[in-house]
């Protein structure tokens, strides 16, 4: 006889199937939970890693540009430091040598930039030549973290005024940082000037033996001589042979070459030799000559002069050459005209 078996009760199937289902269920939404949590860490993760380089790179280029502002500021004072300390320089070596420069140019740029004259190191440009100064400016950028090359492509010096001189230094410069991520490439003129005033005058030292320097002071009177015929201003320019503005006289670089033209660009400057300063050094003198000092020292022949100018002391043999009486003020005092 055959026993038939009994189907499960359909509530209690019911109910274990949905616990199964459940179960199944729960570990779905656990491991889809835990996949998007690890998705988001991944993701977080690497946001936070392109954040920090582009805070990397961010922080590299602001170093850098400061160092550069900080540069621009800096070559200026560099720049007139080395272009001072080069003219003096250059007026001890023609004061000493009791020779000109052949190239005044030329003699600047080596040592402006080399601190040395023909090749020879010079004791005030020790540490205060512009190659220093840009060693030094390489050696500060690599504490930072910058590389940096700085070639100097021209030196110029000219004079755009009868009292200073002009300096203009080309300059490519190359920053890369430590990581040669990032880079800075610029070329760019910086430009100083150098005052004249209380430099010596190359044209007195060498023709005084360096005997009598002359430094340059301007005549800053702005009349020499008064209405009345008082030449007090003047006279104190003539004694202590301070100088004027002129069209007729050379530049003050040219004066380092010895060059007694005219200067073309209309800089010229000049000054009255005084007579008795000379003999008091036991120099020669030439008591008829125009004392006007390149002419002088030049000794270049004048045909139209004048001398014994009214209220002027006899000692001081002042002659000029006749286009000058404008310049000097002495147009309305008698002088003559018959000059040995």
């Amino acid at each position: 006889m055959m026993m038939k078996r009994k189907r499960p009760n359909g509530k209690i199937f019911t109910m274990k199937k949905m616990l199964k289902d459940n179960k199944g269920l729960t570990y779905l939404l656990v491991s889809s939970l835990l996949v998007v949590v690890l998705i988001g860490i991944f993701f977080a993760t690497k946001k936070y890693t392109y954040q920090d380089k582009a805070d990397l790179y961010f922080v590299k280029i602001r170093t850098m540009n400061d160092f550069v502002k900080n540069l621009n500021s800096d070559i200026h004072r560099a720049t007139h430091v080395s272009a001072f300390r080069t003219m003096i320089a250059l007026e001890d070596r023609v004061a000493n040598s009791g020779e000109f420069l052949d190239n005044v140019s030329e003699s600047f740029k080596e040592t402006f930039y080399n601190g040395t004259i023909n090749g020879t190191d010079v004791e005030i440009m020790s540490n205060s030549s512009f190659k220093d100064y840009i060693l030094k400016v390489q050696s500060l950028a690599g504490e930072v973290g910058i590389m940096l090359n700085a070639t100097v492509e021209e030196v110029h010096l000219s004079q755009s005024n009868p009292w200073d001189i002009d300096i203009n230094v080309s300059i490519l410069i190359n920053m890369t940082d430590s990581g040669n991520k990032v880079s800075w490439v610029m070329r760019k003129d910086y430009y100083t000037s150098v005052p004249i005033e209380n430099l010596r005058d190359p044209i007195y030292s060498v023709n005084t033996l360096n005997k009598i320097p002359n430094s340059v002071i301007r005549c800053n009177f702005t009349v020499l001589v008064t209405s009345d015929n008082d030449t007090r201003n003047l006279e104190t320019c003539i004694n202590q042979s301070y100088y004027l503005e002129s069209g007729f006289a050379p530049s003050f670089l040219m004066r380092f070459e010895g060059n007694t033209s005219t200067d073309p660009n209309g800089n010229g400057i000049e000054s009255i030799v005084y007579i008795p300063v000379l003999s008091a050094q036991e120099l020669p003198v030439s008591v008829n000559a125009v004392k006007v000092d390149y002419i002088y020292f030049g000794n270049i022949t004048v045909s139209n002069k004048i001398c014994d100018v009214q209220n002027i002391d006899d000692d001081s043999k002042f002659v000029i050459p006749l286009d000058r009486r404008d310049m000097y003020n002495v147009t309305g005092l008698n002088y003559s005209t018959t000059c040995p």
